[in-house]
This record gives structure tokens, C-alpha cells and sequence, in this order.
């Protein structure tokens, strides 16, 4: 099976790129190798990128390759904290002993749901930083890269994680960290990259990727895992050929869910009336209970969610959505009122979980075949 996975991904790459692969078609180990110098090279299309490495099994190895390989016992790391959905990579290396970095959360502006640029330009000035991280896990809007890069003491590193994000920067949409001034990225290639499960950093600095991919082989990652390589490299293709066209379903689709659950009842974080520029919304659930047990409610209901951290500004409590895999499965604006409906019902329990689950059963099974990809 692995064979057929291959030489159909090697047609594929042939017939959408021009290029003649026939040649190269290896046996065994060999074979292997050229489906992954394939995948890298079409990773360095993709991203606009010189550099590669593929071998992070996820975007929390390939985040803690980057700080391993690149920082000294006793560095400071500035990075989004807990009210900004920050995932915290420093600060999670640092929970254990081996690692001594000096962890400082950056400002954040909670009523623009961003980091706050002035004050975080002052603490780069006060603490000069051995790097700087900028990313979400609840990543709705762009972050200010242009601006923190302008910043920077000279030895200070720029460094973006583009988990959630990375099929919409794949796309050309939300925002192109490279070239507004990141020195690496680093990520998931499973969120909206729709690819299997692993990791990815990429770069146009070579003596900072090749410290990176130092610690991550063989400090953290001795099997890479080369089975998913061909699924990613197919994930990568699909973004070249349908990549923009799913990028602005899948925002069109947030932005209307969120006015789609105001109008139902339940307020999102939003900015000047815009609930999102990428896949995430942020349901501002307080009044209805706690996240958990909202999350709960949802789940119990057949929707999956996830219990939110907010800023005390959006009242503390809030549920994370994203529309990323619905829209992939053909789901358009016209069916985001339904969506909506379903999850104000389930989150106000106004209904009866098993009666919304019903439904929403129903509605899953009208979709599909999946969308923005290959017919057959």
C-alpha cells in the first residue's frame, strides 16, 4: 500500500509541476529518500523558504529544536502568555530542570486581541531578549511581525509558530512571517495544513536552521516518522493547486459563524465588528458556565470544541472553535446559521444534547466528498 501511496504521489508531483520524476524512481531506503527530498522541495515552494527540516514528529518538537538549538542556559524568551492563547513553548522546556531559560510573557492588548506593539517594544529594549515568539493557539488576527522585527537588538532571534495557521500562510492568506521580517518558523503541519500528524520548521537562514535541525536530530527526534512524509507532501500540492480557494472558504466561513452566534446569543471576541482573519473563533461563553463544562455540553452534543482561556476583558471563560475541517468536508456560508443555531442551543442548553447530536449527525452526513482536493 505504501508503494501505491508513493508512486501516486510521484505522478501527482510529476503531472502539477512539469517535472519528470521517472527517472528517480528508487527501490527500498533510496526510494524513500527521494519522496522526501521531494517533499522538501516542494516545503521550500510552498513556503518561500531555503531552508527545510521535515523530521519534527510535531510543532512542539520542532518549536523545542528551535530554542534548544539556538539558546544558552539563562537566556531570556519573550513569548504570548496565557490571556493571548500563547502556547508557551519556552515555558513548558522550562518546566523541567535541564533547561534554564528566563521565560517573560509579552504585553497584550485584550480589547484588540493582539500583543500591545509599544509595550512590547519596551520590554525588548529593557530585557534584550535571545528571542522573541510570536504565534497563537488562539490565533485570530495577524501578529505584528513587521513591527517586533523593526525592534530587535541584533542578537536577538525572531521567531514565528505557525501551528494553527500554517495552510493559510501555505495559501498566501493571513500573513507571510518570512518576509515581514521572522528569522525561523515553526509548526504543525495537521491544523489547517490539512497533512498528517507532525512538525516543520523552515527558514532563509542557514546557520539558524542548521542549529535547529541539530537539536532536532538526533536531541529529540531519532525516527522521524517517514511514513507521513508522502501525506505531506500531498497536503503541500493540494495548497499549491486549491490552496487560496480554501483559504477564503475557511475565513469567509469563520467570520460568518461568529456573526451567526452573536446574532444566535452567544458574543465572540471580535475587533471593529471582525471576528477573525483566519480559521479560530473565540465564543465568550461566562455567562453560560464555565469553559469545561460548556465544552462539555458541545462535545455531548457531537460538536468538538475546546475550553478557552480569555483575557478577564472577554469575561475569562471561552470556547475555541475552528471551521477548518467542515470547510474541507464542503460546508459554505449558507449552512454556518445551522452550525450556529446548533451550538447556541448546546451551549445555552436550551435543548437536550442527544436531540442537537440528531442533527448535527444528520447535517455531517449531507456533506462531503472532501473539498480541495484531487476528484478521485
Amino acid at each position: 500500500m505504501r508503494r501505491a501511496l508513493d508512486n501516486d504521489l510521484v505522478q501527482r508531483y510529476a503531472d502539477y509541476t512539469g517535472r519528470d520524476l521517472s527517472a528517480r524512481r528508487y527501490q527500498g531506503n533510496r526510494y524513500i529518500e527521494q519522496i522526501e527530498h521531494t517533499a522538501a522541495d516542494l516545503a521550500r515552494e510552498v513556503f518561500h523558504a531555503s531552508e527545510v527540516e521535515l523530521r519534527p514528529i510535531s510543532g512542539h518538537v520542532a518549536g523545542a529544536a528551535v530554542l534548544l538549538g539556538l539558546c544558552q542556559p539563562g537566556d531570556v524568551i519573550l513569548e504570548p502568555g496565557r490571556d493571548a492563547g500563547g502556547h508557551r513553548e519556552g515555558g513548558k522546556l522550562t518546566a523541567g530542570t535541564a533547561i534554564p531559560l528566563k521565560i517573560q510573557y509579552l504585553p497584550f492588548d485584550a480589547a484588540h486581541y493582539n500583543i500591545d506593539i509599544p509595550a512590547a517594544i519596551r520590554q525588548i529594549a529593557e530585557t534584550r531578549p535571545r528571542a522573541v515568539i510570536l504565534g497563537s493557539s488562539n490565533f485570530l488576527f495577524p501578529h505584528p511581525v513587521a513591527e517586533i522585527a523593526a525592534a530587535l537588538p541584533p542578537e536577538t532571534i525572531l521567531i514565528y509558530d505557525a501551528s494553527h495557521v500554517l495552510g493559510l500562510i501555505a495559501a498566501g492568506r493571513f500573513q507571510n512571517p518570512l518576509a515581514e521580517g521572522a528569522h525561523l518558523v515553526f509548526g504543525s503541519t495537521h491544523k489547517t495544513l490539512p497533512g498528517p500528524q507532525g512538525g516543520i520548521i523552515f527558514s532563509n537562514r542557514a546557520d539558524l536552521m542548521d542549529a535547529a535541525c541539530q537539536a532536532a536530530y538526533p536531541a529529540l527526534v531519532t525516527n522521524h516518522h517517514p511514513f507521513r512524509i508522502p501525506a505531506l507532501a500531498l497536503a503541500l500540492l493540494e495548497m499549491q493547486q486549491w490552496g487560496a480557494d480554501y483559504a477564503d472558504q475557511v475565513i469567509a466561513n469563520a467570520q460568518a459563524l461568529g456573526a451567526a452566534l452573536r446574532a444566535a446569543g452567544v458574543p465572540c471576541v471580535g475587533v471593529d465588528g471582525c471576528f477573525s482573519h483566519s480559521h479560530t473563533l473565540l465564543a465568550c461563553v461566562a455567562r453560560f458556565g464555565k469553559s469545561a463544562a460548556v465544552a462539555q455540553r458541545l462535545e455531548d452534543a457531537g460538536i468538538i470544541t475546546t475550553a478557552a482561556h480569555l483575557p478577564e476583558y472577554w469575561g475569562t471563560d471561552g470556547i475555541r472553535i475552528g471551521v477548518q475541517e467542515i470547510t474541507r468536508m464542503g460546508a459554505t456560508l449558507a449552512d454556518m446559521p445551522h452550525v450556529a443555531y446548533w451550538m447556541a442551543q448546546a451551549i445555552t442548553g436550551a435543548r437536550q444534547a442527544d436531540d442537537i447530536a440528531s442533527e448535527v449527525r444528520e447535517f455531517m452526513a449531507g456533506l462531503g466528498p472532501v473539498r480541495f482536493t484531487w476528484e478521485d
